[in-house]
């Protein structure tokens, strides 16, 4: 049983770096001034839209709040990334104005005509 659990990880392991890069970012914001603040929510939108914080971000938030994306490998492209806070009974804002970030993974081309000379 425990090498079949080892083997599961081993496979997840190198599917996850098989299919997509990690891109490690800092988020920063001003803190809302409401009396009754949970949190703060951070989502990524483009494309499905999705929760990156698996918890509220604390109020008043620790910032830089630093979290983690995944995109495909050797590609390029522009993330985009809205907030919301909640108050102390779960009521959810809407979205914060957009903040987007542009990456590119993308190799550059590979040298050509080297020569050694003697």
């Amino acid at each position: 049983m425990k090498r079949i659990v080892l083997m599961v990880l081993a496979m997840v392991l190198m599917a996850s770096c098989a299919f997509g890069a990690i891109i490690n970012l800092k988020a920063t914001w001003t803190a809302n001034t409401e009396t009754d603040m949970a949190g703060y929510n951070l989502y990524r939108t483009d494309g499905t839209r999705l929760k990156l914080n698996p918890t509220l971000i604390s109020h008043p938030p620790v910032l830089p709040y630093n979290f983690s994306v995944n995109v495909p490998d050797n590609s390029s492209g522009t993330m985009t990334f809205v907030l919301t806070a909640v108050d102390t009974t779960g009521n959810e804002s809407l979205d914060s104005i957009a903040a987007s970030k542009p990456y590119d993974l993308i190799p550059p081309a590979k040298p050509t005509g080297l020569m050694i000379i003697f």
